[in-house]
């Protein structure tokens, strides 16, 4: 008596294809966009600290245009909203470490 053991082999094939679909596979995924965040957190980030001391005295819009331009240039095609939220939120930082600074100044 013989076993074929074809059916079996494909069966553990095809969980094993699952488990990679279903584990790995998004595993990499969040692990890719995680980086790519921080890539595009960095560069927004070095836009932003450029811009404000390059045109300190520019409104606030016309300086987040050219951060958007700078950024474009580099080779960022970014959604706007997600552009805002980290242009927020690096501006409120640079603000901050700013205030910081002219208080330890004022206080020597």
């Amino acid at each position: 008596m013989t076993i074929d053991l074809t059916q079996i082999i494909l069966a553990v094939i095809t969980l094993l294809f699952g488990l990679v679909v279903r584990y790995v596979i998004p595993s990499i995924k969040a692990k890719t966009n995680a980086d790519q965040m921080e890539l595009i957190r960095a560069a927004v980030k070095s836009a932003v600290y450029a811009v404000e001391q390059l045109y300190k005295s520019k409104p606030g819009q016309e300086k987040k245009q050219m951060v958007l331009e700078m950024l474009r240039n580099q080779g960022f095609d970014l959604d706007d909203v997600e552009v805002e939220q980290t242009i927020s939120t690096l501006v409120e930082e640079f603000v901050k470490l700013l205030n910081i600074e002219q208080r330890e100044h004022l206080n020597e």
